[in-house]
């Protein structure tokens, strides 16, 4: 089971940084394991089965493997908001600001207007749920285009913080594969 297999990852792998900060980028976010990823996708996408999804969304960079894995499941595409305005996106966007606590930087998300609509039913996934303001600021750009939200689907939910708290008090649906409860002494304990 997918869930099982990322807890045993997390307790043998991942190192706890400074402010809490969770590494798991020897499988998860930078050096993925991809039998893992996919096994993630499939457990997320079957929690959301028969929601009438239509679009996979998430934020640049590190949710875009879990997304893709996600969207092929359901058989719908996956968009990924941009953290930087490129020549190879679309000047007529959506756009949100975001901030990431663990890099320390603001951001303006941005996805085309021709990849979300006003009929989409967009899951929104990401590697690690903290803070949330990657979700909230997904969730602006979906409501930009007049979508709406399905719920959140993430591998790792930080329920310390106040990001899972403050969606499901939306009356959002998160999902998440494993949840971290707090950390003692530079040790996860998970749920």
């Amino acid at each position: 089971m997918a869930m099982e297999e990322l807890k045993r990852r997390i307790l043998s792998d991942a190192v706890v940084g400074e402010s809490d900060i969770i590494h798991v980028d020897m499988f998860l976010n930078h050096c993925m394991d991809m039998e893992l990823m996919e096994k993630m996708g499939n457990e997320l996408a079957h929690r959301f089965k028969g929601e009438r999804i239509t679009k996979v969304l998430t934020a640049e960079s590190s949710g875009i493997a879990l997304a893709c894995f996600v969207a092929r499941a359901l058989d719908v595409p996956a968009v990924y908001a941009k953290k930087f305005q490129t020549g190879y996106i679309d000047p007529e966007v959506y756009s949100a600001e975001t901030h990431s606590f663990s890099l320390e930087k603001s951001y303006t998300l941005r996805v085309s207007k021709k990849y979300l609509d006003k009929d989409d039913v967009v899951l929104l996934v990401d590697d690690i749920l903290s803070n949330g303001q990657a979700i909230l600021s997904l969730l602006e750009l979906v409501a930009k285009a007049g979508g709406e939200a399905a719920g959140v689907g993430v591998a790792i939910e930080k329920s310390m913080r106040e990001g899972g708290k403050v969606l499901r008090r939306m009356g959002l649906r998160v999902e998440a594969l494993a949840t971290v409860l707090r950390i003692e002494g530079g040790n996860i304990i998970l749920a």
